[in-house]
């Protein structure tokens, strides 16, 4: 048994839209025949599938597009598709990629067979052995030579520090530009302690799909691995961090033991010092990307479901922090009820124009579960927003040395404290950072189809 959560929007070939005529059309032309079951994906990034036949038989094919025209990521989608060929010459189980959209930019791939979650598969020897397959297929994956990913015009690191920061820097790059105008004291800070942490003994570089833990499988079988849009050149090691993240909505047992497995297939060690500042660097580095899309939103996008990603990357990025320190992150208070709103019936009314409206329209349907997400935590922003803030307030006071007295003005005063800040004054950071993302944290608890991300943090790593 294997999950599978997409929802799909059964698209009418009489009545496309301008978003999905050219894909279809694409389609049609490329594989000689009517794409059959063309539908669109409802998610967060936006996406196509279809049956067409080849070479008389029916394929499944998904069309990947991008997040956003505005949403820029350290490589672009030919570069993926290229990534695919790669892995295809060295029998590396992945989609096979038949061809690129253009308008819009999109990666036409063959559709495994299977789904996600090996949480699901019933018999426990089995549920080990398809997890295993999928770290044999990582291992064979990272010893694919580097040079092959460097002719995509993929970056080349020269030494250690590039090593550990071939990702993260451009992340940091991105984010420094996306915003200059609006800065984000925790970024700045993420940022900054990754560029002054570089693990200085990591040598070994490998293809890393960074996003690790990405795989189908259908029965006992390992069908291929999947998504390698932040993918890189840089330490094995990372791997582990990344999938320390996607064992949050995917669980993959237990990620020490997939850990020891591949020190042993391989041969390479796996500190857990590294994998700390890389649980650090890939949940900040998710963090950078998605804040801009936060504060910028594109109106399709499911603004909370985004909110809930982008609080909970930033919660484990200092979670890797606290773990290479050494110190242990207290718990939060939660902050007591005191509403702004005069009514409370009407925040109550409009979840019920929201939710009560029957629609057999998937998208429309979609689009009315976001609202309804955003109202519900609106509402918890009347209800607990004004301690929250008074507690903001307070901390920032305390960390800065003077007072503060609104929300932008803590912001300067905490964004020019940390341009500043010494490396002895690093755990004092992070645990004013845990604070007020606790109190975010706290905010979307219930909000939404993410809201079980209010309740995560990341699997312990062991010795």
């Amino acid at each position: 048994m294997a999950s599978d959560t997409i929802v799909r929007m059964k698209i009418d070939p009489a009545t496309m839209s301008e978003t999905d005529r050219p894909v279809y059309e694409w389609l049609h032309t490329h594989f000689g025949c009517v794409p059959q079951n063309f539908c669109r994906q409802l998610r967060w990034r936006i996406g196509w599938e279809a049956d067409v036949e080849i070479d008389g038989r029916t394929q499944g094919v998904l069309v990947r597009g991008s997040r956003g025209k505005d949403v820029r990521y350290p490589i672009t989608l030919h570069q993926e598709a290229g990534i695919h060929h790669v892995m295809e010459r060295h029998g590396v189980p992945a989609p096979r990629v038949f061809g690129m959209i253009e308008n819009p930019v999109a990666i036409v791939m063959e559709r495994l067979p299977g789904g996600i979650n090996t949480d699901l598969i019933p018999d426990s020897a089995v549920r080990k052995q398809v997890r295993h397959a999928f770290i044999d297929a990582m291992a064979k994956l990272h010893a694919v030579p580097i040079e092959e990913f460097a002719a995509l015009g993929m970056n080349m690191p020269r030494n250690p520090r590039e090593l550990a920061l071939n990702l993260y820097q451009s992340s940091i790059d991105i984010a420094r530009t996306a915003l200059a105008d609006r800065p984000l004291p925790l970024v700045t800070f993420l940022a900054k302690w990754l560029e002054d942490n570089v693990p200085e003994d990591r040598h070994r570089a490998a293809f890393v799909t960074a996003d690790a833990g990405q795989f189908l499988f259908d029965g006992d079988r390992m069908t291929g691995l999947i998504d390698f849009e932040v993918s890189y050149i840089g330490d094995p090691a990372a791997e582990f961090a990344g999938m320390r993240l996607r064992d949050t909505t995917e669980p993959l047992g237990d990620i020490s033991e997939l850990r020891r497995y591949y020190e042993t297939i391989t041969g390479a060690a796996i500190p857990h010092k590294a994998i700390a500042y890389h649980t650090a660097g890939f949940s900040g580095t998710n963090t950078m990307l998605m804040w801009p899309m936060i504060l910028k939103p594109e109106v399709q996008n499911d603004f909370i479901a985004y909110l809930q990603f982008t609080i909970a990357c930033s919660r484990w990025s200092l979670q890797g922090i606290a773990e290479s320190l050494g110190i242990d992150l207290d718990d939060v208070a939660e902050p007591e009820a005191n509403t702004t709103v005069p009514f409370a019936a009407a925040t109550a009314q409009l979840d019920a124009l929201l939710t009560g409206w029957e629609t057999s329209d998937a998208g429309l349907r979609f689009h009315l579960e976001g609202a309804a997400a955003l109202a519900a935590y609106l509402e918890r922003c009347h209800v607990y927003g004004g301690p929250i803030l008074a507690a903001d307030l307070a901390d920032t006071t305390a960390l800065v040395g003077r007072t503060v007295t609104t929300r932008e003005e803590a912001d300067a005063a905490v964004e020019a404290f940390v341009g500043n800040a010494a490396p002895h004054q690093d755990a004092a950071l992070v645990r004013f950072f845990h604070r007020w993302l606790a109190r975010q944290n706290w905010l979307l608890k219930g909000c939404g189809s993410q809201a079980y991300l209010t309740e995560t943090t990341l699997q312990p790593i062991r010795d």
